[in-house]
């Protein structure tokens, strides 16, 4: 699993949790809060109770508010499966509201007639209607929390939707580009066998010995290349003594016209890179300038700020082999893929330099 992946995963049980505190632990601290507040007024209001009477009076207040609670959340479950909100948010509401009204009013008539003789002397008509009012808003605010987690709940899912189609999307081009990054490492390797195997026929003539010695460091390199065949980074340390054994290849092949130059640091060697990386660039660089005993190509290869920085004199043939640049475009976005650190490449006149970063 991806690290992005890895977040929304842990985005998803992060929400979970916000969820049921949303959903299932708000509504019974709201129905505290409020009746703390109502306490808090029957105090000053009625200051001959007891404290023992305020409590009971506070229990009830709460155990019945959590019962209305309870009976809202029972029939918008109900109305789910009947009136989901999907086909008339409003009407959906309205008709939520008014069974609530339908069914709590009554109860509540009842209840202030046959307690009207036990209520204090400042419970009057306007007090009653004032009680009215409030239980009817209290009502109405049960019932539009469903409302508001509805809509809540779509937007959620849509950002989470829209993350994960994001990821998707990532991994998918991620995948593309190292298949074409495979594609091009698998033209590499025929290319590469064409060229050695015309200088191996014409050292076996003139240099047998040197021939033999050619064959040891080729059989080498393509020793490293199956046994990592289906890695996609490598530990710089390994790639370094790959790359050793071909740049004797290329001395083999080239003599004085070409001069590479390693600087390699420890603390890098323990570090990561794509594979064969360093042979393509090698090979990108021979492919574009003349290399002659007269006029060498130099190649430096050294580490810098956690980089890998491969660097070449300039001196352009005129006639290059085709080239379409995709290969630096690929490994381009393959390093985009596996670290945040961008690849960097820089020409003058005189120089050109690409700068890796190291895994």
């Amino acid at each position: 699993m991806t690290e992005q992946k890895q977040h929304i995963t842990l985005s998803t049980r992060e929400q979970k949790r916000i969820n049921f505190v949303q959903y299932r632990l708000t509504p019974y601290f709201v129905i505290l809060l409020f009746t703390f507040a109502m306490s808090i007024v029957r105090g000053y209001l009625i200051p001959e109770w007891g404290i023992g009477r305020h409590i009971l009076a506070f229990v009830m207040q709460t155990v019945g508010m959590t019962c209305v609670w309870q009976l809202v959340k029972a029939i918008s479950k109900r109305l789910d499966k009947y009136m989901p909100f999907e086909h008339g948010p409003v009407k959906r509401i309205v008709v939520q509201l008014l069974i609530c009204i339908l069914i709590l009013g009554p109860v509540v008539i009842i209840g202030i007639y046959y307690g009207k003789p036990y209520m204090p002397v400042y419970v009057n008509k306007q007090f009653l209607t004032i009680a009215a009012v409030l239980f009817v808003i209290l009502i109405s605010l049960f019932n539009f929390s469903f409302y508001a987690g509805y809509f809540f709940k779509n937007w959620q899912e849509s950002v989470m939707e829209k993350a994960s189609l994001e990821v998707e999307a990532a991994e998918l081009q991620k995948e593309k580009s190292t298949m074409q990054y495979h594609q091009l490492r698998n033209q590499v390797n025929p290319h590469y066998l064409f060229n050695t195997l015309t200088s191996l026929d014409g050292l076996i003539h003139t240099n047998p010995d040197l021939a033999s010695e050619f064959v040891r460091h080729m059989a080498k390199v393509y020793r490293y290349v199956l046994r990592h065949t289906e890695n996609e980074v490598v530990n710089l340390d390994e790639e370094l003594e790959f790359i050793q054994h071909y740049i004797q290849l290329l001395q083999i092949r080239y003599a004085k016209g070409i001069n590479i130059e390693m600087k390699i640091s420890p603390a890098a060697k323990d570090k990561g890179i794509v594979m064969v990386t360093l042979q393509m660039l090698i090979d990108n660089a021979i492919k574009h300038n003349i290399v002659q005993e007269n006029e060498p190509l130099h190649i430096t290869i050294k580490d810098e700020d956690d980089y890998i920085v491969i660097h070449n004199n300039k001196q352009l043939r005129k006639q290059i082999e085709s080239s379409n640049g995709q290969g630096l475009i690929q490994l381009k976005e393959l390093y985009g893929y596996l670290t945040d650190k961008p690849m960097v490449i820089e020409e003058t006149p005189d120089n050109y330099t690409i700068k890796l970063p190291l895994l």
